[in-house]
């Protein structure tokens, strides 16, 4: 190894540094430190980090979760550190950890690293060079971890060694060999070590709940094995996630809920059903209430529902049907009217048809009332909208048509767009005319009710209504003329025959 003397600031160098004065003197391999230790004055600090940043030491790698810390991390084969010994001149030599295991230290010889911790190391190394230099400082610094290589097998999509700079843990180790399969168990991975267990990883854990102590770091030598699922339950209902999950032993309802996410605003906590499915395929349920989800273990192919507490008798809720608004189940305060309700429709407008709502209402009796309420009037005041709502009752505003629809002699039977104050005559035309022998004088038209009326080409048309265009009266002379007339030619020609 180099040998490297240094004058100590304000006292003598040892023994061995004092027996080397004189002789060749030590010049680093980069040209930039050598000129700074060739120079006559001492190099400052800011000049040596100045060098530092121009890419002398290499930086640290990217992608560390967290700084390295010195009093975990463990040094192996391929580290590389930068050691700064600072005196009268103050030299910088890298130092990379051997595939033995050692560094060269300049003045020292080999010195063990391997299987240390950065602060260990630092210790060793400082006690080193204490036998040959007085009253300097010593620093060790890492500027490279080392690149890993560790075994990920199993249910992968891509089993056997994976190499990642360290330090790294588990999900980056899965991530390099492609992810966990659909068949992959996530709760029991194994982290063994010379065949022997070093301890087993719920990464469910920590994807779900964030918990880190179950994304360990991992070591050389290190192997990973993804084993298929186990057993395994599905939850479903009022939890955020509802999916299948791996059972581990001994987990209660209350463990599997948390790893769906918890329970929503809307869960019937006391009312939590599990479906237990027994040797002989046969269904048991168990409703459990908020204390018995603690206790409850779940089992092998154990369905746990969730259900929403607005769903049971007794919750009070009406359903919004129509309108274009809001719609769906809408909770309600008890003895609220119609007309206190009514803002919560949040949107009503000219595509309601707000005079012809209905209210739907299932009696004890098994009948159903259905109950009109003029909402038009409500909204102006006309009506004070003091029909009673009950739980269940259903809501119906129909929406207005925007069409008008146009049958009958047309070429292009169908419905067209409505649009204020145009006469039936340009409805007509709008749906391709009249056929050659339609009339557009002789109309009918029927309303939203199913009334109807007659109308002409000027006739004034309203939004959802028909217009029946029908065949013109030349047209039906025409056909009865030719009908008599080939009803007359039958008959002569049938007496012709007869005599």
């Amino acid at each position: 190894p180099r040998q490297t003397g240094v004058t100590a600031r304000g006292g003598e160098a040892t023994a061995p540094a004092r027996e080397r004065r004189g002789t060749r003197r030590t010049r680093s391999a980069d040209p930039r430190l050598r000129a700074l230790e060739n120079a006559d004055s001492p190099p400052a600090a800011a000049d040596v980090d100045a060098l530092l940043d121009r890419d002398v030491v290499p930086r640290i790698v990217r992608g560390l979760d967290r700084p390295v810390d010195p009093d975990a991390y463990v040094i192996g084969p391929g580290d590389e550190f930068l050691l700064i010994v600072r005196g009268a001149r103050s030299v910088q030599e890298p130092l990379r950890v051997l595939p033995e295991g050692a560094v060269l230290v300049p003045s020292v010889g080999p010195l063990r690293a391997a299987g240390l911790t950065i602060t260990a190391f630092r210790r060793s190394l400082r006690g080193a060079l204490g036998r040959f230099y007085r009253d300097v400082d010593v620093e060790c610094v890492l500027v490279r971890p080392r690149t890993l290589v560790v075994y990920v097998l199993g249910e992968v999509a891509a089993p056997g060694a994976v190499e990642i700079g360290a330090p790294f843990r588990l999900d980056m180790a899965i991530t390099a060999a492609g992810g966990l399969t659909r068949r992959s168990s996530w709760r029991r991975i194994a982290v063994r070590r010379d065949s022997a267990l070093v301890r087993t990883v719920d990464f469910m854990r920590f994807r779900r709940l964030g918990d880190a102590s179950h994304n360990p770091v991992l070591h050389e030598g290190e192997i990973v094995y993804v084993p298929p699922r186990g057993a395994y339950c599905t939850v479903t209902g009022e939890v955020w996630r509802s999916a299948v999950y791996e059972v581990l032993p001994g987990e209660t309802v209350r463990d599997i809920v948390a790893l769906a996410g918890g329970f929503t605003s809307n869960a019937a906590r006391s009312r939590v059903v599990v479906e237990h499915l027994d040797a002989d395929e046969q269904v048991h349920v168990e409703t459990l209430d908020a204390a018995g989800i603690d206790t409850a273990r779940v089992r092998d192919r154990d369905v746990i529902v969730v259900p929403d507490r607005r769903t049971f008798p007794g919750s009070d809720y009406v359903r919004i049907e129509g309108g274009k608004g809001r719609e769906g189940r809408i909770s309600i305060a008890r003895g609220e009217t119609i007309g206190r309700f009514l803002p919560r429709f949040v949107r009503l407008g000219e595509d309601h048809d707000l005079a012809h709502a209905v209210v739907e209402r299932h009696l004890d009796d098994g009948t159903v009332e259905f109950i009109p309420v003029d909402l038009a009037r409500v909204i102006d005041g006309r009506n004070p909208g003091d029909l009673q709502l009950r739980p269940g009752d259903v809501i119906s505003i129909p929406v207005r048509d925007d069409n008008v629809y146009v049958t009958g002699r047309v070429v292009r039977a169908g419905p067209v767009p409505f649009q204020r104050g145009l006469p039936a005559a340009r409805y007509i035309a709008l749906a391709g005319g009249p056929t050659p022998d339609g009339s557009v004088d002789r109309l009918e038209i029927f309303d939203t009710s199913g009334g109807r009326r007659s109308g002409n080409r000027n006739a004034a048309v309203y939004r959802g209504e028909t217009i029946v265009v029908k065949r013109r009266r030349t047209a039906i002379a025409g056909s009865l003329f030719f009908g008599l007339t080939t009803l007359t030619s039958l008959v002569l020609s049938i007496v012709a025959v007869t005599r």
